[in-house]
């Protein structure tokens, strides 16, 4: 009687484990899906940024070859 008591703990201990490690797998495999989602997000972001970058850097060469066309009077 005592045995079978001790059997019941340890299966439903085992079962009690057993769902945790489910449901630790499940949470695994969400964290991963939106791990991948968020890098795909990164990596445009990223290829946004530079894209602005290189706009910005065009705008800035363009301004600078504007302003060294410009006359400026003399301040003397």
């Amino acid at each position: 009687m005592v045995e079978d008591l001790l059997e019941d703990q340890e299966s439903d201990l085992l079962s009690q484990l057993e769902d945790r490690v489910v449901k630790a797998l499940e949470a695994v495999a969400v964290l991963r899906k939106e791990k991948a989602a968020l890098q795909t997000e990164v990596d445009k972001l990223n290829a946004e940024l530079s894209a602005a970058k290189s706009k910005n850097k065009q705008a800035a060469s363009r301004i600078s070859k504007l302003l060294d066309q410009m006359e400026f009077p003399d301040v003397d």
